[in-house]
């Protein structure tokens, strides 16, 4: 049988069941209509952000509004030549996320109360990782130049990338990652001055 007598058989055998269903008197049944199952929406899991397995920081916070740093001990240890700088990401308050997270109606705020359990990975998503370390947290600067280029007057902190060690007099800067989201009038990275 060539193509074109099997399309006009097809044809044929369609046109006589149509006829067959107009004359009968019975009405044909309509095909059930399927049931498509729509799932529940669920929250974003921070482990899709990047998060280390374990970590949560729900609600996510909002973009960094700049980075606040601070002398965290000064006692020098032996030589009396280090200081150990501290450094916190400070958020804006959108959707009035520093009163959700307990500070109230600021205009800016801490990812989380200090002692919160979801403090570490929050302050994670809004700082990204090191540029030199790959370690999460800042980046830090002295005086403009990576602190891992000049271990003699600035070094990363061993197990802490949120804190470093001054050894110089100068200019120290800790810096969220490239490509994290900043605020409109917020700044990546923060500043103190070492006398």
């Amino acid at each position: 049988m060539t193509l074109r007598n099997l399309a006009l058989a097809i044809a044929s055998s369609l046109a006589a069941l149509t006829t067959a269903q107009c004359g009968s008197g019975s009405s044909p049944t309509a095909a059930p209509t399927p049931v498509i199952a729509i799932p529940t929406p669920t929250p974003t899991p921070t482990s899709s952000l990047g998060l280390p397995p374990g970590m949560i920081c729900d609600p996510t916070p909002p973009p960094l509004h700049r980075m606040q740093l601070k002398v965290h001990d000064a006692s020098g240890g032996a030589s009396g030549d280090r200081i150990v700088l501290d450094s916190k990401p400070l958020v804006v308050n959108v959707d009035h996320y520093c009163d959700r997270v307990g500070f109230g109606s600021w205009k800016f705020c801490d990812t989380r109360q200090e002692g919160d359990p979801q403090r570490t990975a929050c302050d994670y998503l809004v700082t990204g990782k090191a540029e030199d370390t790959g370690r999460w947290g800042p980046t830090w600067y002295y005086v403009s130049d990576l602190c891992s280029d000049f271990p003699e007057k600035c070094a990363n902190h061993p197990d802490n990338q949120f804190l470093a060690v001054a050894k110089a007099k100068g200019i120290y800067e800790a810096c969220a990652a490239d490509g994290w989201p900043v605020a409109p009038d917020g700044s990546r990275c923060g500043t103190i001055e070492i006398k």
